[in-house]
């Protein structure tokens, strides 16, 4: 029996979430800032084009504070004190940046690392 193009089922495209990885560095980024009285909710998801997202917000406006994508195997952060978006290859790195900021300058050292996007 020979199968031609007419009887291939369809299917749809699979969608990738964030790594355990890519998680454990919004958590541990989490902590930090809750360690420094900041409060927060978090939120993440998948775009319909199956790019990963992850938003701090404000608990009681629901203003975003940080938005973190990855869009073609590059990490993008989008945060109100910057004008424009940050990317980079590790993911580690713009989270850093991000604590760093709302964070005071005699914060503690967490090891927040990650694995580069698959």
């Amino acid at each position: 029996m020979s199968e031609g193009p007419e009887s291939l089922a369809v299917v749809p495209v699979s969608r990738r979430g964030w790594s355990h990885h890519e998680l454990t560095n919004f958590r541990r980024a989490g902590k930090r800032l809750f360690a420094h009285g900041l409060s927060f909710e978090t939120d993440h998801g998948v775009t319909d084009e199956g790019d990963p997202w992850f938003v701090f917000c404000e608990p009681d406006s629901g203003e975003i504070i940080a938005h973190f994508a990855r869009i073609a195997g590059k990490y993008v952060m989008c945060v109100p004190f910057r004008n424009g978006a940050l990317t980079g290859w590790a993911l580690h790195d713009l989270v850093s940046q991000f604590v760093r900021n709302h964070t005071p300058a005699r914060s503690t050292s967490i090891d927040m690392r990650s694995s580069p996007a698959a």
